[in-house]
């Protein structure tokens, strides 16, 4: 008897995880059994503290934390010629980062989380690797961390942006939000390569490469250049009924998991909206909402609950915090590099490597 392919693995269980739980049902996402709203106010490292070790740190602990991230992230002399290098060629700013990752240079530190300790490194670069991308396309020199102890705040002041506490707060908020969400497709690419014993560097260098892709991580920048493209909120239902009578996807709304709203675009949409208010990204704030609004209205007269996502309005924030719309996923990715690494801590306490079969539809050998 043959078993039902399932296109996808749409609600197939391929192992089991402690780092998160994403309750599509009930709307609900927690980190290591505390729910995002409890969360959202705590200092980012905190947090990622709690995602990889499992237990909240102690002050004395994420303090430790904060120093070693603050020390990695400064650029040895080898990553920042490889960084001059990159920002000569046109490729997209994901692609630079897949390409760099396993080219950057080893330090000390963080050796308690053993195999993984390489990948915190790597993981404290990014926000400069971003920030000074950014800066020497644009004709600028890349700039020394800042010497907050946050690594957002950090970057922030890399991008060479004024210390607004709104700003550091919505950043914060939403970098919290997208540090896990269970066997997402970039997670799950992560822990197929860490299946093969790969290295720290090729498995999150693989992981960034499905993050990059417009219906995963990419979706943020396809989202806002979406509105852009519509223009005004008037022209928002006329671009809806087109898309679902075309069959065009439009792109941050719905979700895999997620039946009902999902619980980051709740947060994400209120802080946008603040961060837009008076401001060029007001119009673009209000036409995403009017495209939400005609496509919830169009959705349930079909009978369906369809609504926007964790990427539908976070690239205002992102915009608000200067980002070019090429640089949203890169931003993304400064914050799910630590859910990646907590799945590989967590997969090689149980290592098995990751190989399903396939059915073969091709033609019979004689």
């Amino acid at each position: 008897m043959m078993h039902e392919i399932t296109k996808g693995l749409e609600g197939v269980e391929v192992d089991s995880t402690a780092v998160s739980l994403v309750d599509g049902q009930a709307g609900k996402l927690s980190y290591r059994g505390h729910f995002i709203e409890s969360l959202i106010d705590w200092p980012f490292t905190r947090v990622v503290l709690l995602v990889l070790d499992g237990i909240v740190p102690t002050p004395a602990e994420q303090a430790e934390f904060e120093v070693q991230l603050a020390r990695a992230a400064v650029l040895s002399e080898p990553d920042e010629a490889l960084l001059q290098l990159a920002a000569q060629t046109p490729v997209h700013p994901m692609t630079v980062l897949q390409g760099l990752i396993p080219l950057l240079s080893h330090s000390a530190g963080f050796e308690r989380f053993g195999d993984a300790a390489h990948g915190l490194t790597i993981a404290a670069k990014l926000p400069a690797l971003i920030a000074g991308l950014h800066r020497l396309r644009g004709g600028e020199t890349t700039t020394a961390p800042s010497p907050s102890p946050d690594p957002n705040v950090r970057f922030l002041a890399q991008m060479g942006l004024p210390a607004r506490p709104a700003l550091a707060r919505a950043f914060n908020i939403t970098q919290i939000l997208q540090i896990e969400h269970g066997f997402n497709a970039s997670t799950f690419t992560a822990r197929v390569v860490a299946s093969t014993l790969a290295p720290i560097e090729n498995v999150l260098a693989a992981a960034l490469g499905a993050l990059h892709g417009p219906l995963h991580g990419g979706a943020d920048q396809a989202a806002l250049e979406m509105a852009v493209e519509v223009g005004t909120p008037d022209a928002a239902e006329a671009y809806v009924d087109a898309c679902l009578a075309n069959g065009r996807k439009i792109m941050g709304m719905g979700h895999r998991e997620y039946r009902l709203l999902d619980p980051r675009a709740r947060f994400v949409k209120q802080l946008a909206g603040e961060l837009a208010r008076g401001t060029p990204l007001e119009p673009i704030q209000q036409t995403l909402e009017a495209i939400e609004a005609h496509f919830l209205a169009r959705m349930l007269e079909r009978g369906k609950s369809l609504y926007a996502n964790l990427e539908f309005y976070k690239g205002i924030v992102y915009r608000a915090a200067g980002l070019p719309p090429n640089y949203f996923t890169a931003a993304f990715a400064m914050a799910r590099v630590y859910g990646y690494l907590a799945h590989f801590i967590e997969s090689r306490t149980d290592n098995r490597i990751i190989r399903p079969a396939a059915r073969y539809v091709g033609i019979t050998p004689a």
